[in-house]
């Protein structure tokens, strides 16, 4: 029976925190055999999580050798095809994480972005605006709009006074499978330099992004402003021959 993709993404979870805290000796993994019972998971399970962690460059496979950590793509602190926890990227920043809640509204979606979440004009989503902090100092401005529909508890204003993602699942039964990002060069403004505490001008890295579930529906829109000082995004690049596409 085929491993549920459900639980691939847990032992695919389990298998990044072991390469990012557990020590191996010459970097070799175990054996299939020892990782399934160390997961307690299906070989057919641990052969899909090692395959995913193979295409995203934290592993290498030597045949018959074995399967060896590869530490340089490891250490790499945040990589532009992830999807990041701002808490977690500002802690791996090192410095300590905070959040200041800015707005908050329900209405109807802007011509702008509905239909990117596939919406009508008239439909409405929840939009919330929220401040990042680093050690006190505002690193992070984001506007996350989400698809009303999608609600399925009530909910406390609160919860969307910071990261989304939880409220996605707690609330709306959704989980995030991907982001398709567009990133765009920009310069603070008014509003961005009241709201990152930089000069007018002063460039920023922007992300505009759509975030969809594993049906490929889109369940929220994004935009995102870094200070640049205190994020550095890295990409693994692969080397793509025409002749085999």
């Amino acid at each position: 029976m085929a491993a549920s993709n459900t639980k691939i993404d847990q032992v695919t979870a389990q298998m990044r925190a072991l390469l990012a805290t557990a020590q191996f000796e010459n970097g070799r993994l175990p054996s299939e055999p020892d990782l399934s019972e160390m997961l307690r998971a299906s070989r057919a399970t641990v052969r899909q999580a090692l395959s995913s962690l193979a295409s995203d460059g934290l592993i290498t496979r030597k045949h018959g050798i074995g399967t060896f950590v590869n530490q340089r793509i490891l250490n790499i602190p945040t990589r532009l095809e992830e999807v990041w926890d701002f808490a977690e990227m500002i802690q791996q920043s090192g410095h300590t994480p905070g959040v200041r809640h800015v707005s908050l509204s329900l209405g109807p979606c802007s011509d702008k972005v509905a239909p990117k979440l596939g919406l009508a004009g008239a439909a409405e989503v929840i939009s919330t605006t929220n401040v990042f902090l680093a050690d006190g100092a505002p690193v992070i401005f984001c506007i996350d709009i989400i698809p009303a529909h999608l609600v399925r508890q009530a909910y406390r204003d609160e919860e969307l006074h910071g990261p989304v993602y939880t409220f996605l699942e707690k609330r709306c039964g959704q989980q995030l499978s991907h982001n398709i990002t567009e990133i765009l060069p920009v310069v603070a403004d008014d509003k961005l330099s009241r709201m990152l505490g930089c000069p007018r001008g002063f460039p920023l890295h922007y992300f505009q992004e759509v975030g969809f579930n594993r049906d490929e529906t889109p369940i929220i829109y994004s935009e995102e402003y870094y200070r640049p000082e205190y994020f550095s995004f890295n990409v693994l690049r692969k080397k793509i021959s025409l002749a085999h596409k």
